[in-house]
C-alpha cells in the first residue's frame, strides 16, 4: 500500500481538502505545532512509561517534549565523557499524492527527459 503513494514538498501556501474544510498548509503546520501541549505530553509520557521508558523530572518541571525538550546527558561512541543537553521531539508533516496520479501527469508530458548525470562524462572517459 505504501509503494502507491509518492512524497512531494509541500509550500507554506499549498492548500490541503479534508472533505468539508479547506486548509492552507502554513496554518495546518501551526495548529499541528500549538497542538503539542499538555495532554499530548502526558499521554506521551504515559506511553513512555508503558514500554519501561522512565524520565526523572524535578518537582516544578512539566516534561515538555516539544517546545524547551527534556534536560539530559548524551555518551556517544568514542566520548571519552558525557555531554549535557536536551532530547526535543518535533512534529513532521508531509503529504503524499498517489503513484497514479504521478502516472497520468507523466504521460501528459511525453517530453520530459532525465537529467543527464554528472557521472555520465566519468563513464564516457573510462570506456573510451
Amino acid at each position: 500500500m505504501e509503494d502507491e503513494f509518492k512524497p512531494i514538498e509541500c509550500n507554506n501556501g499549498d492548500v490541503l481538502d479534508f472533505g468539508d474544510d479547506i486548509y492552507k498548509v502554513a496554518k495546518f503546520k501551526q495548529a499541528m505545532n500549538t497542538s503539542s501541549n499538555y495532554s499530548l505530553e502526558c499521554t506521551l509520557n504515559q506511553e513512555l512509561s508503558r514500554q519501561q521508558v522512565k524520565i526523572k523530572q524535578s518537582q516544578n518541571a512539566n516534561l515538555n517534549w516539544f517546545q524547551k525538550g527534556i534536560d539530559c546527558e548524551i555518551l556517544t561512541l568514542g566520548s571519552q565523557s558525557w555531554k549535557k543537553g536536551k532530547v526535543k521531539m518535533k512534529i513532521s508533516v508531509e503529504f503524499y499524492i498517489e503513484e497514479e496520479d504521478l502516472q497520468i501527469s507523466n504521460s501528459n508530458n511525453s517530453e520530459i527527459t532525465e537529467p543527464e548525470s554528472p557521472l555520465d562524462d566519468l563513464r564516457r572517459m573510462i570506456n573510451e
